[in-house]
This record gives C-alpha cells, sequence and structure tokens, in this order.
C-alpha cells in the first residue's frame, strides 16, 4: 500500500470495522490528525497542525507550548563550601 502521496498532511479519516487495520494504517499516514471512525472530532488536549506542507507548530495540548519556547542549557560551578 501506498500511503500520503499527497504534498499536505493536516487530517486524514479511516473508516473501518477492522481496529487493527486502522491502526496500521494510521501509523502510516503522514497527517497531523487522524481520525478512525470519525471524522472533525477535536478535543483541547490534544495538538492540532499538519505534516509536510500543511503548515508548522500545534495548536492546542501540551506541544503548542513548544512553539512558543526554547531550550537552553545552564551549567554552574558552584565552590563547595569548606567545612
Amino acid at each position: 500500500m501506498k500511503f500520503s502521496v499527497l504534498d499536505f498532511g493536516l487530517g486524514s479519516g479511516i473508516h473501518t470495522e477492522d481496529i487493527n487495520k486502522a491502526i496500521y494504517v494510521a501509523d502510516r499516514l503522514e497527517a497531523g490528525s487522524v481520525w478512525i471512525n470519525t471524522y472533525n472530532d477535536f478535543h483541547q488536549n490534544m495538538p492540532f497542525g499538519g505534516y509536510k506542507q500543511s503548515g508548522i507548530g500545534r495548536e492546542m495540548g501540551a506541544e503548542a507550548l513548544d512553539n512558543f519556547t526554547q531550550p537552553k542549557a545552564v551549567r554552574i560551578k558552584i565552590k563547595t563550601p569548606k567545612i
């Protein structure tokens, strides 16, 4: 099977009675959201955003915070106190 041949990958829907096949296909789709036996069903704690040419970053969910933060490593050498 060939999946995700389009340049865009915002969302995709799968309708089937075989949940194992649905999970197999969902894992291979290059889409930011995959709905199984439903469509356009959002939850505020789930990230929303696309793959490929469907934009960058995520909205909603904890992953959305990554768009506004940058990791930084800071090391401080503190002298040990004399006893």
